[in-house]
Parts: structure tokens; sequence; C-alpha cells
């Protein structure tokens, strides 16, 4: 889907990645609504580059109910919505708190799905859409030290896969984005913890892994929206890590094909289904 004239949800719109996203998308002429938990970094970020901006915080069920609402009441139907806000939680798993695990779940899987959900109807109806998952390497190899943040993103890549075959036929199309380690503050404090920073440098030595720029890897996302890829993986050397772990998805893809998707109240003619009770 060309990028131009549509409007485009940008979440976690302030960080390293977000701040690229938004500058490339009022490069590619998109009209941005900007989604991150701070108001005054958002204020900035949209007087320099334009769109409009909401603060919100999408670990909190109540913000993400009420975002999409608003966001579509005060600017019109969303076609392209680019899950970008996340949080990469560092530690053993039996070091992190309930507290680390609950909020790096919910802003990085509960919130892309909840908004999706939200969006899917009014995308359906019209018959074009785009969904984003900016996922990561780290959801299709594991790392130690990353168990609940791997966790997410893989939830992410399988909730995509499994919403492309959904969508099928609908005009809404899904790309998911699995990116290496962004130089960026939030990988800085990752690297503080010494099992990260060593695996990194491992992967690093082995040339499996290097870290991407931050430009480099918004730019692969836009292009891919727009060229209508399912998937873009960044850096390139490190796409054999993922072609085992996405070899399942793709077979079963294959498989699936043709099986009908069958909406709540539908039958599997896409006719609706009688009510119980009902005399039609």
């Amino acid at each position: 889907m060309l990028l131009r004239g549509r409007h485009v949800l940008l979440t976690g719109a302030t960080g390293a990645i977000g701040q690229r996203l938004a500058e490339g998308l009022a490069v590619r002429g998109a009209l941005a609504t900007l989604v991150a938990r701070s108001e005054e970094d958002l204020s900035r970020l949209a007087e320099r580059v334009g769109g409009r901006s909401f603060a919100a915080d999408l670990t909190d069920r109540a913000a993400r109910d009420d975002l999409v609402p608003r966001v579509e009441a005060g600017h019109g139907p969303v076609d392209v919505v680019v899950h970008n806000a996340g949080v990469e939680t560092a530690g053993l798993l039996v070091d992190l708190g309930p507290d680390d695990v609950e909020r790096t779940s919910a802003l990085n899987l509960v919130a892309p799905l909840d908004l999706t959900r939200a969006l899917l109807p009014g995308m359906l109806e019209r018959g074009r859409g785009h969904v984003v998952m900016v996922s990561s390497l780290a959801g299709v190899a594991s790392f130690p030290g990353l168990a609940v943040y791997g966790a997410t993103k893989a939830g992410l890549t399988q909730a995509s896969a499994a919403l492309a075959t959904e969508l099928r036929g609908t005009g809404v199309r899904t790309t998911v984005a699995e990116l290496g380690p962004v130089a960026s503050p939030m990988m800085d404090r990752v690297r503080e913890h010494p099992t990260v920073a060593a695996s990194f440098a491992r992967a690093r030595l082995l040339r499996v892994l290097r870290d991407l720029d931050p430009d480099e890897a918004a730019r692969a996302v836009l292009d891919a929206v727009e060229a209508d890829r399912s998937v873009v993986r960044r850096p390139r050397r490190a796409a054999p890590l993922a072609l085992l772990p996405a070899a399942p998805r793709r077979l079963v893809g294959t498989v699936l094909r043709g099986v009908p998707v069958v909406r709540a109240g539908e039958r599997p003619d896409g006719t609706a289904a009688r009510r119980a009770g009902s005399d039609a």
C-alpha cells in the first residue's frame, strides 16, 4: 500500500525507530497520528515532522480501549497501523518480578493485538488496510536474558502469520518486521546485563548479527509496507536464523490455502448464520 495520503497510526513514536518512522512517513506523504506515553516528547516530534499526537500508556487497558475511537473520531479512518511501541526487559527469568513480565507482555503483545482487533472491522468494511508488527529476531532465535522479551516478539510474529491467513482476499494486508539489535539508548540499557551483552558479542564475532542504524530499520519497514511484503528481516545476514522457525508457518499457510475463514455469525459459505430460536 502506497503511503501517500494514507492515515497511519504509529505507536512508540518517540523511540529511536519510532522517530525515524515518523520522519519517513512525513517524507512519503502519509498523514500520521503519533502515539507515545510522553506528551512533551510527542509534541516536539509532531512539531518537527508534522502529524497529530496522542499521549497514551498502552499498558493500560482503558487507554487502549479509548485510543482508536478518539483517533478515528478526530482524524478519520486509520488505513495503516504500525505497532512499534515496545520495551526490552533484560534479565534471567528467575530474577524478574511479576511487574516486569506483565508490563512487557502488555506493551509488546497485548496492546498490538487489542488495537488491531479494534481497527479491523473498519478496515474490513472498507476493503483495505495494513497491519504492521515490529517484531524482533529475538522472537525466532532464543537469547538467554531475553526470555520474556523474546516470548512477546514470538507472539507478534505468530499472530501476524495467522492474521495474514485470516485476512486473505479481504484487501487488508500484514507485515511483520523481524529486526536485530538497533543502536539506541534502549539497546544500551539491555547490554548492561552481562549475559545479554556476552550473547550479542558472540553473535557479532561470528558475523551473525550487527547493530542496525534506526534509519535503516525504519526504511526497511516502510519499504515493506509500500511493496506489500508480508515479512522483512534486518540485518540481511541474520535471515538464516529465521529460516527454520519460519518453515512451519510457510508450510501451514500453504496447507490451509482455501480453508474458509468464518467470522462470528456467518456460515462457512459466507452467509449469515441462523440464530438459535430463529425462524429464519
